[in-house]
């Protein structure tokens, strides 16, 4: 998770003199400037200048070791740079630990409806505005227009605020035997708050579908069955805290809604396809006017509805714009049947699931004082998943 946008300069000290000698395997002999780019909840990323050019170099964390194969990770990240779908992966140490890639310089978005507390921080500045739309924009236009960095379109959804969004808009329905469904012609009035957010985000997600799946493959039910067993090991073997036990509790007593939402997943399931599955807003890239993906610890082939149900559960898009993302991605799907559509929140409410176990397990593995940041993003995504039992 990365956001290429909010960076921080580092004086030339003992950070900056810790990465030149790995910079300098990398081929990177003359660094002007190293920039840690903020972001992260795992891995550190720094903006390395050259004369030559911009870089990333990405220390991976040994805690998220756990949650990939470093192999599996090159291979797809490697599979989408040739797709023009990331930056390009140009060195990767012998120990794994450090990769160097191309530095993509994010463009801004403009956008008109996403509520001003939410995105206050990250509008940009009439400079910036100037500096990078000066070809495209007039004075009068950009009064009325904000431009904001892709990240800013960050917004937590659960499945209950999808549903909620979806009846109200007459589009989504659940009728007697509990079954959502699509009117074929639903009362959509016109989006008052139209942008290219949607757009952009479904032609990215076609674009995935059709890549190749590779070797590797994970049901969401296997998901679920690895988490869950190696939170149950640290719970096991470790000394943890009680904090730590008290969270993994609140998930044990949510063991029968998972199975539900699992057997949901697979039972509209026809063909697993590549997917991302953590297309947050800091793991995309605008640029020309098309998105780059960045970030591919989870990548593998999976449900198709993992895809869908990340966008919908991290961008802040209007019930319209979640709308047509589900429509047009779920229409003529070759891979999932025509019930998908009633298992959306259920995938919505699985990417909360896996966001809450891998809170748990990097806070078992990393010293004290991370741990409780781990701790407080599982009490930032546990309220967003749905309650049944």
């Amino acid at each position: 998770m990365l956001d290429v946008n909010a960076a921080k300069q580092y004086s030339a000290g003992e950070s900056f003199n810790a990465l030149l000698p790995i910079l300098k395997r990398a081929g990177l002999e003359q660094v002007l400037s190293i920039c840690e780019l903020s972001g992260g909840l795992s891995n550190h990323n720094y903006k390395i200048t050259t004369p030559a050019g911009s870089y990333v170099l990405r220390v991976n964390a040994d805690a998220a070791d756990s949650f990939c194969t470093r192999e599996q990770e090159r291979f797809y990240w490697q599979q989408l740079a040739q797709a023009k779908l990331a930056p390009a992966l140009l060195w990767v140490s012998d120990d794994e630990r450090y990769y160097l890639s191309d530095f993509i310089e994010s463009d801004l978005i403009e956008s008109d409806f996403i509520e001003c507390d939410l995105i206050e921080s990250a509008v940009a500045s009439v400079a910036e505005c100037a500096a990078i739309e000066h070809n495209m924009i007039d004075s009068e236009r950009f009064q009325r227009k904000r431009f904001i960095h892709w990240s800013a379109l960050e917004r937590q959804t659960s499945a209950a605020d999808f549903m909620l969004a979806q009846v109200s808009l007459g589009i989504l329905h659940h009728g007697d035997s509990q079954q959502a469904y699509l009117n074929p012609e639903p009362p959509i009035e016109q989006d008052k708050h139209p942008n290219s957010a949607a757009h952009l985000l479904l032609e990215l997600l076609l674009q995935l579908r059709e890549l190749p799946t590779g070797s590797y493959a994970i049901s969401v039910t296997e998901q679920w069955q690895e988490y869950h067993q190696q939170m149950l090991a640290y719970q096991a073997s470790l000394a943890l805290t009680h904090d730590w036990s008290e969270r993994v509790a609140k998930l044990l007593g949510i063991q029968i809604d998972i199975k539900h939402w699992c057997n949901d997943l697979a039972a509209c399931l026809i063909k697993p396809q590549f997917c991302h599955r953590d297309l947050n807003p800091h793991n995309l890239l605008l640029k020309n006017n098309r998105l780059y993906c960045i970030d591919f610890e989870y990548a593998t082939a999976s449900h198709p509805l993992c895809e869908l149900a990340v966008v919908l559960a991290t961008h802040a898009l209007t019930p319209a714009q979640q709308n047509e993302l589900v429509t047009q991605y779920l229409s003529q799907h070759p891979y999932v049947t025509v019930h998908a559509v009633a298992a959306v929140p259920a995938a919505i409410d699985m990417y909360w699931v896996f966001a809450c176990y891998w809170a748990l397990l990097m806070a078992a593995q990393t010293e004290p004082s991370r741990s409780a940041d781990y701790l407080a993003w599982f009490d930032c995504f546990w309220p967003l998943i749905t309650q049944e039992s």
